[in-house]
């Protein structure tokens, strides 16, 4: 079923899967989906993009030949915005088994029931092939960073992996990174030895249900041993890709689902910021998720304005994939059905996604300057505030807001107070604009030093992919 692709399918292993990430704890979080159902935008239009591109992009996927056995979905602000295929069949995940259990480590770091700096040896873990000493000196956190030094056979590993095996004792732990399927399937044995649960029936309680899974059962999933090699088996998931979407806004929303905190904050940016880089631009690796710098999207996507793309994702073999695009407030996801012969590459499912993003304005609203005079002022009195910001892009923005706040940290922290908003009027390609406000010091602000934190667009009404230079943290103010 699957045609030759000789000369894309090396590109494609090194660029399975893709995602964005930035400001997620200074912008507003997108909606989740509160009903059964995952609600749907009416049409295209109703969410600022176009019938005609969303169309164009399911021309493109029907065209693939692995299509028929494979689905593809687009969650935009909390509504499906495109979807083709079967959003219900159970696909194999394959290494995205990682991603979801690096989420079940942060809930069980949280609650104190696995320490990450506790070595092999303090956890008892060995294998069939005896670790070292020095091997069992590894932490857990050398695991989830793929950087435990120790290269043994494991079950369920790829040739490239075995190929790409650094020879044993060649690196000390947490000195060099290599994609290790002994570090993750340790892991699964670690967290159910120290949980002493079942890691799919904790999934489903810890996550799965918290969220409103659709299709999600443990009874399809398995551990995979190959007993000869290793006694750490497989996790095995299977997932419907409207169930993988969940998953993912679960972490666009920062782990919030609602007003329940489901994955604790600090473990969603912990757990997606890089810690090791490999030979493709702009890709990273962090607590088994991938990270990707604009760098990476300059590989395969033609139109310039999508290179500003960051991110991060979970994928896995055939063309698996949970994309997040916080900047974009979108999660993208994949599915296909490996052992029916399907297998998707990045190189063929890029131009879809391409062909609905820019299939609208793409901005770039850029905060220049914020200041805030007099230095010293007292609760009560009149603070002057002044910000500048141009229009990078080539299409007009749309009238927004900059706000203005005043934060003990520097940074735009949940202890920040909003003192005054400006309106930023339609800005032409290129153009600057200039907005003065007077705002008046609440009275009940406690007195102390204060740091003015400015925020263009804040409430993203723009379509914009790099949010990054859409705040400021000028000078300090001090409160009498």
């Amino acid at each position: 079923m699957m045609l030759k692709r000789l000369q894309t399918r090396s590109v494609a292993r090194l660029v399975s899967a893709t995602a964005i990430t930035v400001m997620t704890a200074t912008l507003p979080a997108a909606a989740f989906p509160a009903g059964e159902e995952w609600p749907r935008w009416s049409s295209p239009e109703e969410a600022g993009f176009s019938s005609q591109s969303v169309a164009a992009a399911e021309s493109i996927w029907q065209s693939l030949p692995d299509a028929p056995i494979a689905a593809f979905m687009l969650v935009y602000k909390g509504k499906v915005l495109a979807s083709f295929g079967d959003e219900t069949f159970p696909f194999w995940c394959h290494s995205m088994r990682k991603s979801f259990l690096s989420a079940l480590y942060g809930i069980h770091t949280a609650n104190g029931n696995i320490d990450l700096d506790m070595t092999l040896d303090e956890l008892g873990i060995d294998d069939i092939v005896p670790l070292t000493a020095a091997e069992k000196q590894a932490r857990v956190i050398h695991l989830l960073k793929a950087r435990s030094g120790i290269y043994i056979e494991a079950a369920c590993e790829a040739p490239e992996m075995k190929a790409a095996r650094p020879a044993r004792g060649s690196h000390p732990p947490d000195t060099f990174w290599y994609y290790n399927n002994w570090d993750f399937n340790a892991l699964g044995t670690i967290l159910r030895q120290e949980t002493g649960r079942d890691i799919f029936k904790e999934f489903q309680k810890r996550i799965g249900r918290k969220i409103g899974m659709q299709d999600f059962q443990p009874s399809h999933c398995e551990y995979y041993y190959e007993s000869h090699l290793s006694m750490h088996p497989c996790y095995t998931f299977r997932m419907s890709v409207r169930d993988r979407a969940r998953f993912g806004q679960l972490f666009l929303q920062n782990g919030k689902w609602g007003k329940r905190q489901i994955v604790p904050e600090d473990w969603v940016a912990e757990s997606t910021r890089a810690y090791s880089r490999d030979q493709t631009p702009g890709r990273g690796y962090a607590y088994m998720w991938w990270t990707y710098e604009p760098e990476f999207f300059q590989l395969f996507l033609q139109d310039t304005r999508l290179h500003r793309l960051r991110g991060f994702s979970a994928s896995g073999y055939g063309g698996q994939a949970i994309l997040i695009f916080p900047d974009a407030e979108m999660v993208a996801v994949f599915g296909v059905d490996v052992p029916a012969g399907g297998d998707l590459d990045i190189l063929e499912t890029a131009p879809i996604l391409e062909t609905i993003l820019t299939g609208r304005e793409i901005i770039d609203l850029e905060l220049l300057r914020a200041k805030a005079k007099p230095k010293r002022v007292s609760a009560g009195n009149t603070l002057r505030l002044i910000a500048k910001s141009r229009n990078r892009s080539e299409d007009p923005s749309l009238p927004t807001t900059v706000d203005f706040y005043l934060s003990p940290a520097k940074g735009l922290t949940d202890d920040a107070r909003l003192i005054d908003s400006a309106g930023l009027k339609r800005l032409a390609p290129g153009k600057r604009k200039v907005v003065r406000v007077k705002a008046e010091i609440p009275d009940d602000l406690p007195p102390g030093t204060y740091h003015l934190v400015t925020v263009v667009d804040g409430d993203k009404t723009n379509f914009d992919l790099d949010r990054r230079n859409n705040l400021k943290v000028g000078r300090k103010v001090i409160l009498d």
